[in-house]
């Protein structure tokens, strides 16, 4: 199974990237094929800027080839002042027209909101909801994972490297989120396909 990571905000030393890396961990004891889109690199303009589609930048290669190659796409967002990120609603505005259909084109998407305390629930929904309306928009088969996970107080649960801190749950909730989006990717998209 090929799956994409993209770990929605810019701020430096940011705790999504820790739930990032923490996923990837999981889908690699599965022997998945597993790359995280760091958006540390974001590149994106904002304000209408445009993008030149003919010469992409490393970043954007990276985010569209990981993305339109992938089985599954994890789709992660801290609670942003009780939203999703910038970042993230940027890129859907730049990456929703017609051709870019195959960046929603059979596949399953796994929405994660990051808190560093309680929170998360809204900015899953936020993307739940977008990324419904281009699918449907597209006219593409896709499926958004009914299964959402929240990380709480996320810097003491997992450290740098996506390791867990301590034994509170935290591991038994993601591991069943992983794993849930992993059934259901082998559900909907072919099975030649995954393998």
């Amino acid at each position: 199974m090929k799956v994409a990571i993209l770990s929605g905000t810019s701020r430096k030393n940011n705790n999504t990237l820790r739930v990032a890396k923490a996923i990837k961990n999981l889908h690699e004891l599965q022997n998945d094929e597993v790359e995280i889109v760091d958006f540390q690199q974001y590149d994106l303009p904002f304000s209408g800027g445009e993008i030149d589609e003919t010469n992409p930048t490393n970043f954007q290669k990276h985010l569209l080839n990981t993305w339109q190659k992938a089985h599954l796409v994890y789709v992660l967002s801290p609670e942003y002042n009780w939203m999703m990120t910038p970042e993230l609603s940027n890129l859907v505005n730049h990456y929703s027209g017609n051709h870019h259909a195959p960046l929603y084109s059979n596949k399953v998407f796994a929405m994660v909101g990051v808190s560093s305390g309680i929170g998360g629930r809204i900015p899953t929904m936020q993307l739940c909801s977008v990324f419904e309306k281009i699918i449907f928009h597209l006219g593409q088969f896709s499926v958004i994972s009914p299964n959402k996970f929240e990380s709480h107080y996320t810097q003491k649960e997992l450290d740098e490297n996506g390791n867990y801190i301590a034994e509170t749950g935290y591991q038994n909730r993601l591991e069943k989120f992983v794993g849930y989006a992993s059934s259901l990717t082998q559900r909907f998209v072919s099975i030649e396909e995954v393998q």
